[in-house]
C-alpha cells in the first residue's frame, strides 16, 4: 500500500502516480526496497539499467490520462440480509437509548423536585421560630424521624446522570441514527405488503 512520500525523485513520482509501495516498485525494477528508499531519500542513485526500467513506467505516466480514477462504489452484496439486520439492530438500539435519555430526564426532574420538597418540608415542619399556635396533631419527634428517613432515601438513591454521561448517550444516539440512515440509503426500498 502506498504511504505518503515527500520525495521529489523520479522513483517517488512514479510510485505516487501508480499508487505503488517502495517494495512493489523495487520488484518491478529488480532491486531491493531499501535501494528504492535510499534513492528517494537522495542518498543513492540507480544504475543505468535500473533507470531504463524506471523509464518504462515514466513513459506510461505520460501515455495514460492524468485525471485520477474515481473511487468505485462498492457493489451491494447479493444477500442484503446482513444489511437489513444491522439496520433493524441500529433502530432498536437507538430506540433504547432514546428511552434511556427520556427516562433519565424524568428521573432527574423527580430528583430535583424531591430535593426542593425536602427543603420545604423541613421549613414547614421545623420553622426557625415556633408558630404562635401549636397544632395538636403535630408530633415533632415522629415528624423528625419521618423527614430524616426521606432525606436518607433521597441521599442513597442513584444520582441523576452527569452532563458528561448525558452527552455520551446523546452522542451514541446520534451515531446510531446516522448509521441507520446510511444503511437505509444503501438498501433498496421494501415494497409495501
Amino acid at each position: 500500500m502506498l504511504r505518503k512520500s515527500y520525495s521529489t525523485s523520479r522513483a517517488a513520482a512514479v510510485r505516487r502516480y501508480f499508487a505503488l509501495s517502495q517494495l512493489e516498485l523495487a520488484r518491478f525494477l529488480g532491486v531491493t526496497r531499501g535501494q528504492v528508499a535510499h534513492v528517494e531519500a537522495g542518498r543513492s542513485t540507480f544504475s543505468d539499467t535500473v533507470y531504463c526500467r524506471l523509464r518504462v513506467l515514466e513513459g506510461l505516466m505520460h501515455a495514460l490520462p492524468t485525471t485520477p480514477a474515481e473511487p468505485r462504489a462498492l457493489p451491494l452484496p447479493a444477500d442484503l440480509k446482513p444489511l437489513r439486520q444491522r439496520l433493524l439492530r441500529c433502530r432498536y438500539l437507538a430506540a433504547n437509548v432514546r428511552y434511556q435519555l427520556e427516562d433519565h430526564h424524568r428521573y432527574a426532574q423527580t430528583h430535583a423536585d424531591r430535593l426542593l420538597a425536602l427543603a420545604r418540608l423541613r421549613s414547614v415542619l421545623f420553622p426557625a421560630s415556633p408558630p404562635p399556635l401549636v397544632d395538636p396533631a403535630a408530633d415533632p419527634p415522629r415528624d423528625q424521624k419521618w423527614l430524616t428517613r426521606l432525606e436518607f432515601d433521597t441521599a442513597v438513591a442513584p444520582a441523576p446522570l452527569s452532563a458528561a454521561e448525558r452527552a455520551l448517550l446523546e452522542l451514541r444516539l446520534r451515531h446510531l441514527e446516522e448509521e441507520a440512515a446510511l444503511l437505509a440509503a444503501l438498501l433498496p426500498p421494501v415494497p409495501p405488503a
